[in-house]
């Protein structure tokens, strides 16, 4: 009986033991950025200053907005140049674009001021015309001094956002308003807090959550689509740190990455905001970053733009 007991002791030792082994977190495996190459044509890196890039999932394509030539460049998912479209289809002004699930594109323009603040066409993957979006059912009261500069097509729906008014319109694929955020009320904002403030940095992840930086309150948000908020986010030099932040994505396993402006960094957190690494770094080697901005990333590949004529670089993002 006594042995019975001891052994049955001796099983539930050994249990208590593996569930504390298994009980025990695991670390995440290393993240590591490594410098690919720069966005370029048959004569080279292509000159950029802050432009904006928005990646197709499917074909890896990259297309990039560059607002001072009113012109949509395509470079293909080794860094290529492969077309070019824009100003011949007479999208005026051009804000920003989206590539929608189905390869089409999504222009957001102001082109005729007298009917709208803002114009979306809608384009085939050449960026040949095909007709317009017109938003139905918005209130009065969000279209309102409404003067969109993002736009975006994630999982059926389309977001258009005021950065400066810190509003955000949510549509279906047809155009049929869904929802509209407040981002300054949600923030608590006054209306010169809000004047003082505004999003730089803006994106929506697989997951729908909105992504945002407010570089005057050193954070960074997530705002889930049940209206749920967290921040992260400490004023500082150091790594990890924020100074002047911009671009904001996040990949499929939830890493987020951060640009930092003024310390010419990329910062990554895990999903629960805790800094892994950072890279960049101010420089003239084709590593380092001047006055990184947007960020767009396609599973492993991050898209970073600069000042400079430093163009866009890519970067190999791998945890191991």
């Amino acid at each position: 009986m006594a042995r019975r007991m001891k052994k049955i002791r001796d099983v539930s030792a050994a249990a208590v033991f593996l569930l504390a082994i298994f009980a025990i977190p695991v670390s995440a495996g290393e993240l590591k950025a490594d410098y690919l190459y720069q966005l370029s044509d048959f004569t080279g890196t292509v000159p950029y200053n802050w432009v904006r890039p928005v990646v197709d999932p499917k074909t890896h394509e990259v297309y990039v907005a560059n607002f001072s030539e009113r012109s949509i460049r395509v470079f293909n998912d080794k860094g290529m140049a492969i077309f070019e479209f824009g100003d011949d289809i007479s999208i005026g002004n051009l804000y920003d674009l989206a590539v929608e699930e189905d390869g089409g594109i999504l222009l957001l323009s102001s082109r005729d001021p007298a009917i709208s603040s803002f114009t979306i066409t809608r384009c085939n993957f050449r960026g040949e015309r095909v007709g317009t979006l017109v938003p139905q059912g918005i209130p009065a009261a969000l279209i309102t001094n409404f003067h969109p500069s993002f736009i975006c097509s994630r999982n059926g729906r389309i977001y258009i956002a005021d950065k400066e008014a810190m509003k955000v319109l949510i549509m279906d694929a047809a155009g049929q308003y869904l929802d509209g955020i407040d981002i300054a009320s949600i923030l608590g904002l006054g209306e010169k807090e809000k004047r003082d403030s505004g999003l730089v940095g803006l994106s929506v992840d697989k997951d729908g959550n909105l992504l945002f930086t407010v570089p005057v309150n050193f954070q960074a948000y997530v705002l889930s689509p049940a209206g749920k908020l967290r921040s992260f986010g400490v004023k500082g030099s150091s790594p990890g740190k924020f100074n002047i932040i911009g671009g904001i994505v996040a990949d499929n396993s939830g890493n987020i990455y951060v640009a930092d402006t003024l310390r010419c960094v990329v910062m990554a957190f895990d999903k629960d905001f805790n800094f892994r690494t950072e890279f960049g770094y101010r420089g003239n080697g084709p590593e380092n970053l001047v006055a990184p901005q947007e960020l767009a990333i396609d599973e492993e590949k991050l898209y970073i733009t600069q000042s400079r004529n430093r163009g866009v670089s890519v970067f190999r993002i791998t945890v191991g």
